[in-house]
């Protein structure tokens, strides 16, 4: 067996403290993403004959914000079972195409921060947060302009979706 190479990054979280009740929050957030299973959405590829009409397809499922919904975490759920009451969501979101971009500008490696996650909580105060890690500080370690510039775009994406959630109603 080799020695595995350990590479250290900076990372940079994102928390927003939201107006809005936990739920309230939660709703917001939900309505900018679409909703689509990882099953769905390979099945989708797999079922494609090209790039172009998966495009076009993985287009009619994004939400507003261009992102996918692939998966969700009621950690309060399963915590609150536990005996700890806790209000608490991880979003798993995504789109194909910006992984694609991701991916062609920085390698395969790059696919292991795909899909990304955004969490909504509610802490011990009652104060609603929503949190995420940003792309750039991350990929910047690669040293590759072209995926520095496809994570900033990322960024813009995340905090314009973070900012919606948490916008005043």
């Amino acid at each position: 067996m080799t020695e595995p190479t350990v590479t250290e990054y900076t990372n940079e979280n994102v928390d927003l403290v939201s107006p809005k009740s936990f739920d309230q929050t939660v709703r917001d957030l939900r309505a900018e993403l679409g909703s689509a299973s990882t099953e769905t959405l390979m099945e989708r590829l797999s079922s494609s004959a090209t790039w172009s009409e998966y495009e076009i397809e993985c287009g009619e499922i994004a939400g507003p914000s261009n992102l996918i919904e692939v998966a969700h975490l009621n950690w309060g759920g399963v915590l609150s079972l536990a005996g700890v009451p806790m209000k608490a969501r991880c979003f798993v979101i995504g789109n194909p195409m910006t992984a694609r971009k991701l991916i062609e500008a920085g390698g395969p490696s790059v696919g292991l921060y795909l899909p990304t996650k955004m969490l909504v909580f509610e802490d011990a105060d009652g104060a609603v947060h929503v949190n995420y890690d940003r792309f750039g500080p991350v990929m910047a370690r690669r040293g590759l302009p072209a995926l520095d510039a496809v994570a900033a775009v990322i960024d813009g994406v995340l905090a314009r979706l973070a900012g919606a959630a948490v916008a005043p109603a």
